[in-house]
């Protein structure tokens, strides 16, 4: 578990066995399942590049020291080979599929960890391979062609919290992702390690690719997104993650998401 990343489960669960299967004949293998609330499933890698569709809840994925939150009516694409772990602070429920090697690297496929916003096309594909009983039949290769036709169609969206290797900014992601709801400048938290502002800013810069503000501000609306699945209010989440107002939040939810808290409320039910 990277250190800079504190989400501590109530409980653990083995990844299935779908990952590894080597099977000839099937491109893709397609799940349906759910999850529990705070389930982390054991930190894994697979050789079959992987889609999990969210249809309600929030999944939060780690892979090296970068984070992904994929809220309901996303998917998140991982490549195979590719070490990760999946945790949940609200129960969900997930279709699945497992590219195999040869179609994963087919043009207009992501390469690195992607989160997209889903399609009902690509809900409904997912969910009629789920229920055929030949997933290695014409019928279900057919449709598996269309499914990775449609995710190579689909747009990222910008749920990925970058993270870093230096020790001093390992801590700094710590105390925040601990605490995000932490007010204290920069220099401050400097100060308590024992370093300087400039040093962190450069590797805020360097290693997650964007400011500390910049940083800080993704940080508060990924954790409102999980917050939002529990049914918490914009006047609740304001005052939790420190923000001023609930305009203030609202405010801030918009330009990094691009929409109101309210478009997150409802899934696909």
């Amino acid at each position: 578990m990277p250190k800079h990343v504190e989400f501590p489960p109530n409980t653990t669960a083995t990844p299935t066995g779908d990952g590894y299967d080597t099977s000839p004949g099937r491109p893709v293998i397609a799940r349906c399942g759910t999850m529990g609330a705070g389930v982390a499933v054991l930190p894994h890698a697979h050789p079959r590049a992987q889609l999990i569709l969210c249809l309600d809840g929030v999944l939060r994925l780690r892979a090296g020291e970068d984070v992904w939150m994929v809220p309901h009516k996303h998917a998140i694409w991982i490549p195979g080979g590719l070490g990760h772990q999946l945790t949940t602070q609200t129960s969900l429920r997930v279709r699945h599929l497992y590219v195999a090697p040869r179609f994963a690297g087919r043009a207009g496929l992501p390469q690195a960890c992607t989160v997209f916003r889903g399609s009902p096309l690509l809900r409904g594909i997912v969910e009629r391979l789920a229920v055929e009983e030949d997933q290695a039949g014409a019928a279900a290769r057919r449709l598996a062609w269309v499914a990775l036709d449609e995710i190579a169609r689909l747009r990222p969206a910008a749920l990925h919290l970058p993270g870093g290797r230096d020790a001093r900014l390992v801590a700094v992601m710590a105390h925040f992702l601990r605490h995000p709801e932490e007010r204290r400048s920069l220099s401050e938290v400097a100060r308590d390690l024992d370093t300087s502002e400039r040093t962190l800013e450069r590797l805020f810069a360097t290693e997650a690719g964007m400011t500390f503000r910049d940083w800080r501000a993704k940080l508060r609306c990924m954790v409102a997104l999980e917050g939002i699945e529990r049914g918490e209010t914009s006047t609740a989440l304001a005052r939790r993650l420190g923000y001023s107002s609930p305009s203030a939040f609202t405010a801030a939810f918009r330009r990094e998401f691009g929409a109101p808290p309210s478009a997150f409320r409802s899934g696909l039910r």
